[in-house]
């Protein structure tokens, strides 16, 4: 394959396309597909957009590049190429490096972050331990394989992993002077960085990035979205006052870039510091319905995690419960997510467990850890009514860095005011001036049930008709109906069914031995 001749590339292009057969012009195509992309990317996606079917078929490569792919592969028709071993062991070395990189990005369009990683594994091995020639030349596509390894990576989370392939294309594209190695690379390594929570040296990157020339017209998307969103991530979580002007910059909800889902994130994140929760899960559903999304993503972690936290602010505590059950295994956000629902449904075994778990996981970033830390605060002042100095001394620590501003705005104002009351003189006012104008909610007190109104609670699974619970407990009917109204007001609700939802979300039902005592 020919990897540096742009000139000789376009001159065999031009001649399979005066020759008007398809076959040639693939072959053409094929053969000079990195010049052709890095130099001449209109010429080369026009005319493989002229190509039928068929042909497209037997080249991975160019039916990727055909600009209708991308488009149906997120909606109708994911673009899963397959490779037959008979077909590959007939490629040369070169051509098999493009077509497994063709695969990996193909999958990962197609929501398949999984198989994409399969992928990435593959190419990993080929480019660092066959060091063909290929993957040796300096004027080769060597940095923009790590590069698109280590979206793939940042795709499927692992943003430290990320990190590195992102560093080892940076370092190459510097070295073999290509002209947009140095931008994508640092962009992409702000966005990993951002994710994490390292906001300096996300903002480091990010100049970085932008010091650089402008992107070619093969990159220029993909530079400028990374590029925005880590923009509007870093605004968010440091609550910026034009905070609206870059999330106005964001790709589409229906994007075929990359960095949908992190702009996702900075939407949703952004109303919900705002206080719209509604606006954040429309966000979400719009976000999520333009794409197909698969378990063990990124994009399925953000989905999940916001979803639960704007059903929190809303109110909807039993549906986030039902989207935290069913993404178990999502990722950290949706894990930071579910312990808030065990924490304000007051299941603090289950919070308690799942932070713990936390704490190890080495997959934890600077935001994930001091989010962590702050829902350890909250249980321990829900379980035990106060904070002990060193977790106070903790969160203080905390409180001083402005990046972590958002993230204590989405904690209960109880907690605020009772680290602020273990404080005195300069800490309590450095602690106040910090945590001033947060928008922090409300948690609301678990409703204290009289010993009738328990009784009454149990029994609403286990009898159908205010009458049949007034014979059990030999009472009468208007005793009941009494004592269901006041069960009500207490619960928020006004029907039977949602008293024995709201009842279990907080654990106040309890077992059937309990209520034969009761009948007893």
């Amino acid at each position: 394959m020919n990897f540096n001749d742009s000139e000789r590339a376009r001159t065999e292009l031009d001649r399979a396309i005066k020759s008007g057969d398809a076959d040639k012009i693939a072959r053409a195509a094929m053969d000079n597909i990195w010049p052709l992309y890095s130099d001449d990317g209109a010429l080369l996606v026009e005319a493989v957009a002229g190509l039928p079917t068929t042909v497209l078929e037997r080249f991975p490569a160019l039916q990727l590049l055909h600009p209708m792919t991308p488009v149906l592969a997120r909606t109708t028709q994911p673009f899963k190429p397959l490779v037959y071993p008979d077909r590959a062991r007939a490629m040369t070395p070169d051509e098999l490096d493009v077509t497994t990189l063709v695969q990996m990005v193909a999958f990962r369009i197609s929501g398949d972050v999984a198989a994409a990683m399969i992928y990435a594994h593959r190419l990993s091995e080929r480019v660092v331990h066959a060091r063909k020639d290929s993957g040796g030349r300096a004027d080769g596509p060597l940095w923009f394989y790590h590069q698109q390894i280590g979206s793939t990576l940042l795709a499927a989370g692992d943003s430290a992993g990320a990190l590195m392939e992102f560093s080892t294309a940076r370092q190459l594209g510097k070295f073999s002077k290509q002209p947009d190695a140095e931008r994508l690379a640092q962009g992409r390594t702000a966005l990993a960085h951002v994710l994490r929570g390292s906001l300096d040296a996300a903002d480091t990157a990010l100049k970085s990035a932008r010091a650089c020339a402008p992107a070619t017209t093969a990159h220029i998307a993909s530079a400028l979205m990374s590029e925005r969103t880590v923009d509007a991530l870093i605004g968010v979580d440091r609550v910026s006052d034009d905070l609206e002007d870059r999330l106005a910059k964001l790709e589409s909800y229906d994007s075929v870039e990359l960095t949908w889902p992190f702009a996702l994130l900075a939407r949703a994140r952004a109303a919900m510091h705002q206080q719209r929760p509604e606006d954040a899960y429309e966000a979400v559903r719009l976000a999520s319905d333009a794409h197909p999304v698969q378990h063990g993503s990124y994009a399925s972690d953000v989905i999940a995690a916001m979803s639960i936290k704007a059903l929190l602010a809303m109110g909807d505590v039993p549906r986030a419960r039902r989207i935290a059950e069913l993404n178990g295994k999502s990722g950290l956000l949706t894990d930071l997510a579910t312990a808030r629902v065990a924490l304000i449904e007051g299941n603090f075994t289950e919070a308690g467990a799942r932070l713990r778990r936390l704490e190890n996981d080495q997959r934890c970033g600077p935001a994930q850890r001091t989010e962590a830390l702050l829902l350890a605060g909250w249980l321990e002042m829900a379980s035990t009514a106060t904070i002990d100095r060193e977790s106070v001394l903790h969160i203080v620590r905390l409180a001083k860095n402005r990046d972590n501003r958002r993230l204590f705005g989405t904690m209960p104002r109880q907690l605020i005011e009772c680290v602020h009351e273990r404080l005195s003189g300069m800490a309590a006012d450095d602690f106040a001036k910090a945590t001033q104008h947060l928008a922090n909610f409300e948690l609301r007190a678990r409703p204290t049930l009289t010993r009738s109104e328990q009784r009454v609670l149990n029994a609403l699974a286990a009898y159908d008709t205010t009458a049949e619970i007034a014979a059990a407990f030999h009472v009468s009917p208007n005793t009941v109906k009494t004592q269901l109204k006041s069960l009500y007001r207490k619960l928020g609700c006004s029907t039977r069914d949602e008293a024995m939802k709201v009842g279990s979300r907080l654990h106040l039902v309890h077992d059937e031995s309990e209520l034969v005592r009761e009948r007893v």
